[in-house]
């Protein structure tokens, strides 16, 4: 059977014949029959125009009935399948690519998401979960996050008051921030039947956000946390600078802290000895001071950091959507493809974070 929008247009071109042949005044036989036929022809796209939007209704209900074995999807497939339709007109312009991870971790996962793609998790994203950083996804409007200068008690005397225990509370807002970038393919492109060359479009779109939404975390760090903000001694970074990161947090008892850097600095720590000429490197084995360590090109150049980076904060508002518009670029032969999803990043409490935004390695 035909396409939806090929019967319509065969319908619209039927009727304005018929239309035509109605307006002559003097009606012969052959028109009488021509007339007829069409109007015939009319009532049978009607009926197939019916069948095809009952069965497109159906396979949407489809798509949406939730079931306790998923079979595996193949983001490439979906894709390759979506891109052909928006450009030929027969489908939407838009594609939601809200990955699950695969784990069984319900704090990681957002499972009331349906109709999700089995996609692979930005390298952007994993090293933020990595470092332990706190995300809040399917948000809805501004998010409001309690923040507390620490969470110690006191034992307090018979009838004395208790406080000196209080925690003052502070707040950090999240709210939606549209971050995209474009890629364009050529038509060429869409003659090629292999799905991991979609998988692919889709992963480096998904990557470059992520990548986006990184480097957030990094610049929010340094605005939000702007008085943890430290110094170098000397003119070069030394041990010494990075012990007294660790102790200017002071007495605040941190989870699971980490040091970050830049890959120059990494290489510079990794050829940089303890104290005096008989010790190690500081950076060893991906470790500082019994730390882990990562080298990432999402850190500002000439910054180091160290802390609990759970006090670090991702908001999200939906996953990331691709938008395709096959008209602007339509003369080169290339689509184009936007990226789109909304995001924030905040720092929740400062006191368990620390960095030095001059370092200097020569």
């Amino acid at each position: 059977m035909k396409k939806l929008n090929d019967l319509k247009e065969e319908r619209t071109q039927l009727t304005l014949r018929y239309n035509a042949i109605m307006d002559i005044e003097e009606m012969t036989d052959e028109l009488r029959t021509e007339a007829d036929g069409i109007g015939t022809k009319i009532s049978t796209i009607d009926g197939d125009i019916k069948l095809v939007e009952r069965a497109d209704e159906l396979a949407k209900k489809e798509v949406t009935i939730e079931t306790d074995e998923v079979e595996d999807r193949n983001a490439g497939d979906e894709f390759q399948t979506f891109l052909r339709s928006a450009i030929e007109g027969n489908g939407p312009l838009s594609f939601r690519a809200d990955p699950i991870l695969t784990t069984t971790d319900t704090g990681i996962i957002n499972k009331d998401v349906a109709n999700s793609l089995d996609i692979l998790t930005s390298p952007g994203e994993a090293f933020l979960r990595t470092l332990g950083v706190s995300f809040y996804p399917g948000l809805t409007g501004n998010f409001v996050v309690p923040a507390m200068a620490e969470d110690t008690a006191a034992f307090v005397a018979e009838d004395a008051s208790g406080a000196s225990a209080n925690m003052v509370p502070e707040s950090l807002t999240l709210a939606a921030r549209r971050v995209t970038h474009t890629q364009s393919i050529t038509k060429e492109t869409l003659a090629q039947t292999n799905p991991a060359i979609y998988a692919g479009i889709v992963q480096n779109l998904i990557n470059g956000v992520w990548n986006a939404i990184t480097n957030d975390v990094f610049d929010t760090l340094e605005t939000d946390a702007a008085t943890q903000g430290g110094t170098i001694a000397g003119s070069t970074l030394a041990y010494g600078d990075v012990v007294n990161m660790e102790a200017s947090i002071g007495g605040l008892n941190i989870g699971a802290g980490a040091y970050v850097t830049t890959p120059s600095v990494k290489g510079f720590l990794k050829q940089t000895v303890v104290l005096g000429t008989d010790n190690g490197p500081i950076w060893a084995n991906n470790e500082v001071n019994g730390y882990p360590a990562y080298g990432v090109p999402a850190a500002n150049s000439q910054s180091m950091y160290f802390g609990d980076f759970s006090k670090m904060a991702v908001g999200q508002w939906g996953g990331v959507e691709i938008i395709v518009d096959p008209y602007s670029q339509a003369k080169q032969g290339r689509i184009v493809l936007t990226a789109v999803a909304l995001a924030d990043s905040g720092c929740t409490n400062k006191r368990g974070l620390v960095f030095i935004a001059d370092v200097s390695t020569s």
